[in-house]
């Protein structure tokens, strides 16, 4: 019988887990979004102004395909992505908008558009193979729970998983149906002080209140590429934030680059839970260029599966 104890960080707090029967703390601090009115105030040789907020961009999204949008002005562009929502139509459309803008595109821009149609087409492939993204979820749970589970467990799990995986293909992560989280336990999960108990005479029961919320929590994404207003220059931010309330998580990430004449920054990278932050600028009158990135996914071996992103690129310096 396994009777180790781990520890797990979630939100800025590490959570004790003690196996057969373990609970963790739920009320996890949920990190907010940073103000971004003043994010790239007094940086490099001159200050930024304000970053635009995202309802500057609301009623301007326009759906290309199932799963994907995007947002135009020019010199900047801005994806919203669903992978769970990708088909062979998402695919084709999105490979001729990307290719029509590669066509006179910088190189900078260019390999922007590349690494977005590498990104749909691989995302596509793993969320059209049902099985994949099962042994992902399944290896998140367990490492969340490590139970010694028989064959006939591991399949109903399995079997679990797949429902959820099959909801995400149906609804996207912004339309899934409530329940399974956290928060709304049944009595036989609970622990006394609100926590969540797991163990194997427990498992069936904590396996049918999965949910897809269980695993794909609430999540804010953000992520602007633009010139900077008050030299010339390029920045870029990007924000992820998601809900604690989930039974099971993954991580969010963020990255940000920016580019002008011969400044050129290193770019900006941060992947955690439940918050994540980049943001770069330069300054200069020529060659900008910046791009940001925010996403939710899960990671096994080499592998990551993505249930929603957010880009942009942006290629003007005033």
């Amino acid at each position: 019988m396994l009777k180790g104890v781990q520890e797990v960080k979630a939100g800025g707090r590490t959570r004790r887990v003690h196996v057969r029967l373990f609970a963790w703390n739920p009320k996890v601090l949920l990190a907010l979004l940073v103000v971004l009115s003043g994010l790239f105030a007094g940086c490099g040789r001159g200050a930024a102004t304000a970053t635009p907020s995202q309802s500057d961009q609301s009623g301007a999204w326009i759906e290309l395909a199932p799963g994907i949008r995007y947002w135009e002005k020019e010199g900047r562009v801005s994806l919203d992505i669903a992978p769970p929502l990708l088909t062979e139509e998402s695919v084709q459309k999105f490979a001729e908008y990307a290719q029509g803008r590669m066509a006179q595109a910088t190189l900078e821009e260019k390999a922007f558009w590349e690494e977005q149609l590498r990104f749909v087409k691989e995302q596509r492939a793993i969320w059209s193979d049902e099985e994949v993204v099962v042994s992902v979820l399944e290896n998140a749970f367990l490492e969340k729970n490590p139970l010694p589970l028989k064959e006939p467990q591991r399949q109903e799990l399995r079997a679990k998983l797949r429902e959820i995986v099959r909801q995400m293909k149906r609804y996207g992560p912004d339309n899934l149906p409530p329940g399974g989280d956290i928060q709304n336990l049944p009595p036989a999960l609970k622990t006394p002080d609100g926590g969540m108990v797991v163990g194997l005479e427990t498992f069936s029961l904590l396996v049918q209140y999965l949910a897809p919320q269980s695993l794909f929590p609430s999540c804010s994404l953000a992520a602007s590429a633009m010139p900077t207003t008050a030299s010339p220059g390029a920045k870029a931010y990007a924000t992820a934030s998601c809900s604690t309330g989930s039974v099971i998580w993954g991580q969010v990430e963020t990255r940000t680059s920016a580019r002008a004449a011969n400044d050129w920054p290193p770019p900006c990278y941060d992947s955690g839970w439940p918050f994540s932050q980049c943001m770069s600028v330069a300054y200069g009158s020529t060659g900008c260029s910046s791009s940001a990135w925010a996403g939710y996914y899960y990671q096994w071996t080499d592998l990551r599966v993505y249930s929603s992103t957010r880009s942009s690129s942006n290629s003007r310096c005033f």
